[in-house]
């Protein structure tokens, strides 16, 4: 009797804690949501086999499309130099992010292109960071490398040009070094930024990665959602494939991202529905 009741016991606890640790996984609702390790959601990213093509809507109208292109950089043997890796498997180096951004407008001055580059090592460290702005005739290019004090800012327009560069340390007045690129930044972080030092940053950025669900249709996809917090006050939230394809953005000011291959989906972000 008591070897019967221990063994119920038993497949009970196991029963319970089968169903537990499955509805942390796959349950409904913020509060079952498991959490991930961010390094993870950024690794799927960068090696993601396909670039994500993304229809950028501001209050539910369609205002541009963004191009978001990651590859994996290799390394080749020089030549007469013995190949490191076995044959048919390469090796490594790092990462490049390319980012496509075109925004529409109704006329000229409100019409842009934005092009952002950035190269990374293989622990995710960045290495060179360039953003260059267009809007005909001018255009703008911001270019920074790890290790070097000086960023580098061009402007071209037509046969017009001039080259600045200034130091790390001046990003503390960040509000006025941003010229044209301030309609950009949403209103009143500009203020924010003035008088922060670059290293606070680390502090001012919160991270939080978990797995959801993506409602497609009549069917239900595991994703991951990677929700970040800008100096207590903004938030955004990304939705990325197992594959590590881009699915949604929700960015400040109802700025919403979705991939072309979606069908336009509303909903909220975290309650499971899209």
């Amino acid at each position: 009797m008591i070897s019967r009741a221990f063994l119920a016991a038993v497949a009970v606890f196991w029963a319970v804690m089968n169903f537990l640790l499955w509805r942390a996984e796959f349950g409904r609702g913020r509060g079952t949501l498991s959490d991930v390790p961010l390094g993870t959601v950024l690794d799927r990213v960068l090696n993601a086999p396909d670039p994500s093509v993304l229809v950028v809507r501001h209050r539910g109208e369609s205002v541009g499309l963004l191009r978001w292109i990651p590859t994996v950089t290799e390394s080749a043997p020089a030549v007469g130099e013995e190949a490191s890796t076995p044959e048919g498997m390469v090796e490594a180096t790092g990462y490049q992010v390319d980012a496509d951004l075109n925004l529409n407008g109704d006329t000229p001055s409100e019409r842009w292109r934005i092009l952002i580059h950035l190269e990374l090592d293989t622990n995710y460290v960045w290495k060179v960071l360039s953003v260059r702005l267009f809007q005909r005739p001018a255009n703008w290019e911001i270019t920074a490398k790890a290790g070097d004090d000086r960023i580098r800012l061009r402007f071209e327009e037509g046969r017009n040009s001039w080259e600045q560069w200034f130091s790390a340390r001046d990003l503390r007045q960040a509000g006025s070094l941003l010229g044209p690129y301030a309609a950009l930044v949403p209103e009143g972080l500009t203020s924010g930024l003035r008088g922060m030092d670059p290293e606070q940053w680390r502090n001012a950025i919160r991270w939080e990665a978990r797995n959801d669900w993506l409602q497609v249709g009549r069917n239900r996809v595991r994703v991951f959602r990677v929700e970040a917090t800008v100096l207590n006050q903004y938030e955004a939230t990304v939705q990325v494939s197992r594959a590590g394809e881009l699915l949604q953005v929700r960015l400040p000011d109802q700025l919403h991202l979705s991939n072309e291959a979606l069908p336009l989906i509303g909903g909220h972000p975290g309650n499971g529905v899209r």
